[in-house]
């Protein structure tokens, strides 16, 4: 089994509106990209705009695949157990208001479940937990409104085998609007889940390891289920991978078989950023080392005996595309650009990272070589630079506040900068000083977004295109010369914001490849041991298409190759010079 096990180093940063924010504290990622990007300001300006009157608002509409059928079987009783804790726990006014420790209802309703074997003995464990939620009043003012219909559906209350008192009493619980804060609930000012527990991992067959890796994947599966805007966007139905996946985390007993069961759930849910977090030693980082041509799987450095442009075909006993293969369903990624670029990070770590036998072509030679563990370290470069005759090159990840002013005076007389968000954060600036000298006007246009009802969980509302202000823009000397950025399949979250709004509010082109397809906010849920993490609001372009699962297209499209990895060139660097210079003619 390879070690999947990967780093994100990125610290999460919060700037101006969101100094509520609290952080993980935890440094590991069972992923090696560097793409959680920080909440960097626009996506603030987004988050704060959000919160004025939903009942103003326009409510976002999108189908889902539900599962409507339950019949009882010992996977289907866990699965409406589920279903029942994670409704109740989202809307119970008693719940909901912090009475009761709803884990603890949870894990003493799965001790007696497991010996559980007819439906009917199943439903007065039901009818027990809803009665531990105590009383509550019911007013009827409120019809399930088609975001809800869409989102969530209660047809799984319908076609189930649970009793026609406990159905009743559930949708009139699903219908009650939920008093803000909710104790539960996903609340914008923390990053992490508050009010969530945490757990140790017990590795052991026990009914009580069973019943903590049931909880841990419960809550998941319903903050996903209440709070994923995107789920009308995955592959597959979330309903049918709750049933699927309950098998596989009860049969979890060690760590690392639970660790890969979750890595394999968060890919499920086609996002880039169902990141999977414990609290151990970060890894070395090896980004940016492999690429994938076409079907090439491919070496940009020298390091370890290998060289720059060796082409992989086998790691240890597996060939490159069986590697590639096994890498795939642990890597979770909103786009297949994205995803290649993840496994290339994977793989990266997998030569270098320990001693491995590694079969290359290096012109019409095959060689194995042996490689053993090297300290990859990447060139430190200026922050910004001259590149050519009229051309200034800035690295946006090592801005800092108090570089943004002396790099437009350095280059106001520049014909061209070059901005370049292929390297992920953690950022050291505050956009909105940065973006006063590109934007000359002080009311910017924001992209559209949707974001999570908090008074009725499933249900999302649109905030269609809306502007800002951008205090101090009128004092900020505005740079006129040619605006380029560079991006790819690396550029993520607040990195892609960067680049949509640029494209947005001023005279700019993107070169490179499509960006990651993961937008939006981040939001950590505690687990069993460990953090995941998802998306918690949607971007949409102007035209309201979603940029999530598509990502941001350039206007100049640069596709790797062989020869310029094996030059050493910077094919999307190169290309936004040679933009600037047919400009300047």
């Amino acid at each position: 089994m390879i070690d999947l096990r990967r780093i994100d180093t990125e610290i999460i940063k919060s700037y101006n509106l969101d100094t509520k924010m609290k952080k993980p504290n935890s440094k590991r990622f069972y992923h090696c990209v560097k793409t959680l990007c920080p909440i960097i300001y626009l996506v603030c300006l987004i988050v704060n705009f959000s919160c004025s009157d939903p009942k103003s608002e326009e409510y976002f509409v999108r189908q889902c695949d539900f599962v409507s059928d339950y019949q009882y079987n010992d996977t289907t009783k866990w699965a409406i157990t589920c279903r029942v804790w994670g409704l109740l726990k989202y809307y119970h006014p008693n719940v909901t208001a912090g009475k009761f420790d709803w884990d603890k209802v949870l894990l003493e309703s799965l001790e007696v479940i497991s010996y559980i074997n007819t439906p009917d003995a199943l439903n007065l464990e039901l009818n027990k937990m809803l009665n531990s939620a105590g009383e509550y009043s019911f007013i009827e003012d409120k019809e399930w409104n088609d975001s809800l219909k869409m989102n969530v559906n209660l047809s799984w209350l319908n076609s189930s085998f649970i009793d026609d008192s406990l159905k009743i009493e559930l949708k009139k619980i699903a219908s009650l609007e939920v008093k803000y804060p909710s104790f539960y609930g996903v609340d914008y000012e923390h990053i992490v889940l508050q009010n969530e527990k945490n757990y140790d991992f017990e590795v052991s067959s026990s009914q009580k390891s069973v019943n903590l890796r049931l909880l841990s994947f419960f809550r998941y599966w319903n903050v996903i289920y209440y709070f994923f805007p995107h789920k009308y966007l995955m592959d597959r139905s979330w309903d049918v991978i709750l049933s699927e996946y309950i098998p596989k985390f009860i049969e979890s007993v060690d760590s690392q078989s639970y660790n890969n069961t979750f890595l394999k759930l968060a890919a499920t849910l086609n996002d880039g950023h169902a990141y999977l977090i414990t609290d151990n030693e970060s890894p070395k980082d090896f980004r940016d080392i492999i690429e994938k041509v076409d079907d090439i799987t491919i070496v940009r450095v020298n390091a370890g005996k290998l060289q720059k442009g060796d082409i992989i075909s086998s790691i240890g006993k597996q060939n490159i595309k069986q590697v590639r293969d096994s890498l795939s369903v642990f890597t979770a990624a909103s786009t297949q650009g994205n995803k290649d670029y993840r496994i290339n990070c994977s793989i990266g770590q997998m030569i270098f990272g320990q001693k491995n036998l590694v079969k290359v072509l290096r012109g019409d030679k095959s060689l194995e070589i042996n490689v053993v563990p090297v300290d990859y370290k990447k060139e430190n470069t200026q922050i910004y630079r001259w590149i050519s005759d009229g051309i200034g090159y800035v690295d946006l990840s090592q801005v800092a506040n108090k570089d943004i002013k002396p790099l437009f005076e350095s280059f106001s007389e520049a014909d061209g900068i070059i901005f370049d968000l292929r390297k992920a954060g953690p950022y050291k600036m505050e956009l909105e000083p940065f973006v006063c000298h590109l934007f000359e006007n002080k009311e910017i246009q924001l992209s559209s977004m949707v974001y999570p009802d908090l008074m009725y969980p499933g249900a999302f509302i649109w905030k269609k295109n809306f502007q800002t202000t951008i205090p101090d823009s009128l004092n900020c000397a505005i740079y006129k010369g040619k605006i380029v950025v560079l991006i790819n399949e690396s550029t993520q979250s607040g990195l892609e914001t960067i680049a949509l709004e640029i494209r947005n509010n001023c005279n700019s082109t993107l070169v490179g490849r499509t960006t990651s397809g993961a937008l939006g906010r981040v939001t950590f849920v505690p687990l069993l041991g460990q953090r995941a993490s998802f998306s918690n609001f949607a971007l949409f372009s102007a035209d309201g298409t979603e940029l999530q699962r598509k990502g941001i297209n350039p206007d100049i499209v640069v596709l790797p190759t062989i020869d310029a990895i094996r030059n050493g060139r910077d094919e999307i660097l190169d290309a936004g010079i040679d933009f600037i210079k047919k400009q300047q003619m």
